[in-house]
């Protein structure tokens, strides 16, 4: 049977009468509400056991729970005692299936309900939840707050290493408090700290941490911990493809600032054949009739850059495009014709993907081993600063079809554009610039600048005596360490 029937079956044999009973009181009927609830959000059957077998026996008289159940059976309500063991016999080949610690994937969204129901407390007010039996737990989970309050938990480096404060009562922050005693010990009991961040009811599950060390502030006495997160390449867990996206990229920008030398010495044991990681994703079933309407619209040219499909569909023979969502689906878009657009393949991963940029391509023209360089004349408080001479690439056109253009409209010549000699990109107030740098040869005309104040010949020596501009620097660090080249 369906985990829906379960949860209905529990419904509608003890909540669902205790609710429409007209003498039932309210203090009650908020203690069936709760349980409800519970129920309502269990995920699989064995789960919804567990949390029943706490109903196996009659309460003690003199308990708390002893009130409920002596109401229920006045009123002739079925109590949840009397409904376990039908639910046992019912549902008795099914109650293996649990929620298990592989089930929870870094990078994927959960709600409180979820941690507790696993955790077995049916508490989602807690912020520390202790997976198994004492002293060595399956493991430790803790949903991290970010808002503003007494103490604000916080992120040290994004993600990757976390402050949390410790469990206390009454503003007392002691160690040796169950939840802060399990954190101290988790390295030498080898239980895994699974850190959720929450933003509002949504739980993201950030990764698996480490304890490193515990602090105390000198003047109100707050103890927090310092938590490192583990690399998710490292350990045998299910990602989401966006947590695998990140991790690859977070290790590639770690091992990069490292010597090439090291590089190559990890290259000469590295094992040939890669090892696997599990990834997930949420796919979502897409109308076919916006697929085809889109790329009957589109008609084989790329609805951004306005070229070609720059190959042909294996299968039907047909120009390959992409169908893209401008709001994506996951955040909340319409699958609509209206809300698609048909891209080639590198437009489409630089709508998921791409920094917002503005493109600039600059000329290296170089005569009689003299490079020239020109001073802007704009207004602003970059006028005045020596540059390469260029512009900024427009919507359809090529890097080398813009340069020849640029230099056209500033410096009246016409130029052979040769080789890429390479880019930068600095963040200036208005925007992110790429700067993209080609070598060029003038072929016709006589230099006569249109927009710069000045222009020079300088040879590559001189490049440290002006004052270039932010994003032209890392392009003069490059002519610095290069070699002469024959003259294109």
């Amino acid at each position: 049977m369906s985990m829906h029937e379960a949860i209905q079956f529990v419904i509608d044999e003890v909540e669902q009468p205790a609710m429409e009973h007209p003498l039932l009181e309210k203090a009650f009927k908020d203690k069936v509400i709760r349980s409800r609830t519970i129920v309502r959000n269990t995920k699989k059957i064995g789960d919804l056991h567990r949390y029943l077998k706490r109903f196996e026996e009659v309460p003690e008289i003199n308990s708390d729970k002893r009130d409920l159940y002596n109401r229920f059976k006045f009123l002739g309500l079925k109590t949840y005692e009397d409904l376990y063991p039908e639910f046992l016999a019912k549902y008795q080949n099914q109650l293996d299936d649990v929620t298990v610690l592989d089930d929870f994937i870094i990078g994927r969204q959960y709600s409180s309900w979820d941690i507790s129901i696993y955790s077995q407390t049916y508490d989602t007010q807690s912020g520390i939840y202790l997976i198994g039996d004492e002293p060595n737990y399956q493991a430790i989970f803790i949903k991290a707050t970010f808002e503003n309050g007494k103490y604000p938990n916080q992120w040290i480096n994004a993600y990757d290493v976390l402050k949390y404060y410790l469990y206390s009562v009454k503003d007392v922050f002691k160690p040796e408090y169950k939840y802060n005693a399990a954190i101290i010990n988790s390295n030498q009991t080898n239980a895994p700290i699974y850190v959720f961040s929450k933003d509002g009811t949504i739980l993201t599950l950030k990764g698996i941490y480490r304890y490193d060390n515990h602090y105390e502030h000198e003047t109100d006495g707050s103890k927090w911990f310092i938590l490192n997160k583990v690399e998710s390449l490292s350990i045998r867990k299910t990602l989401t493809i966006s947590e695998y996206v990140d991790a690859t990229t977070k290790l590639v920008d770690r091992l990069k600032g490292g010597s090439r030398s090291e590089r190559l010495n990890r290259l000469q044991i590295a094992p040939k054949k890669p090892d696997t990681v599990t990834v997930v994703s949420t796919a979502y079933k897409r109308n076919p009739d916006v697929i085809i309407e889109v790329l009957n619209r589109a008609n084989g040219v790329c609805e951004d850059c306005k070229k070609p499909s720059p190959f042909l569909r294996k299968n039907d023979l047909t120009p390959y495009l992409e169908v893209h969502h401008v709001i994506p689906l996951a955040e909340g878009g319409d699958d609509t014709v209206e809300n698609a657009k048909a891209l080639c393949p590198n437009c489409h991963r630089q709508a998921h993907h791409g920094a917002n940029v503005q493109t600039v391509v600059a000329a290296l023209l170089v005569e009689d081993g003299k490079i020239l360089i020109a001073k802007r004349g704009r207004q602003g408080e970059l006028s005045g600063k020596w540059e390469f001479a260029g512009g900024k690439m427009e919507t359809g056109e090529t890097p080398e079809q813009c340069l020849r253009r640029e230099i056209k409209e500033e410096l009246g010549v016409i130029i052979k554009v040769g080789r890429y000699f390479g880019e930068s990109a600095y963040t200036y107030e208005d925007g992110i610039i790429r700067l993209m740098v080609y070598k060029a040869k003038r072929i016709a005309g006589e230099i006569v600048p249109t927009e710069h104040k000045e222009i020079r010949w300088v040879t590559k020596e001189q490049l440290v005596d002006f004052d270039f501009l932010p994003a032209d620097v890392p392009i003069v660090e490059m002519i610095m360490k290069s070699k002469p080249r024959r003259q294109q």
